[in-house]
């Protein structure tokens, strides 16, 4: 009967005394609130930071040429100079005959950028948004830099004669 007694308390029984905090318990808690505190600011400073300084290429505006060169891709008058050819079927069924872009086949008289440095072949406003972004073959990732260096040779060498 003493042991069904012990489990047995009421409301009033309950002291606040046994909820107190003594000794070390209060700067304990404080500076467990304090690093909490100092954790939170910290993350959320990282992610208003990383969200600042983070700028996806394909959201920085392309109108103007000095932004597309400092975002890695090519000037417009660089990316005009690219030779365009009209597409004259061969009939072998290779590759070649399809745009790796946006897959579609090249129609007879159809225009197609080819890029310097490897000859690959692009609808003109399929490759022309990725040159604005990246200084790249799309279908090898051949660089076009020292292409675009030499087409500027170029023109310069042939107004100078």
């Amino acid at each position: 009967m003493a042991a069904q007694e012990a489990l047995r308390w009421r409301y009033g029984d309950v002291d606040d005394g046994n909820f107190a905090l003594r000794g070390r318990g209060v700067p304990v808690l404080a500076a467990l609130l304090l690093v909490l505190i100092c954790f939170v600011a910290v993350c959320l400073y990282l992610r208003w930071a990383c969200h600042r300084y983070y700028t996806p290429r394909y959201l920085a505006s392309s109108s103007s040429s000095s932004t597309s060169a400092a975002a890695g891709g090519l000037d417009d008058a660089t990316i005009a100079g690219f030779p365009v050819t009209v597409f004259r079927p061969g009939g072998t069924g290779s590759a070649e005959e399809c745009c790796p872009i946006c897959l579609g086949e090249f129609a007879d008289g159809d225009k197609v950028k080819a890029m310097p440095q490897c000859g690959h072949g692009f609808h003109p406003e399929c490759v022309d948004p990725w040159l604005r972004a990246r200084a790249s073959c799309p279908l090898c990732r051949a660089s076009l830099l020292p292409a675009m260096a030499n087409t500027k040779s170029d023109i310069v060498g042939s107004e100078a004669v």
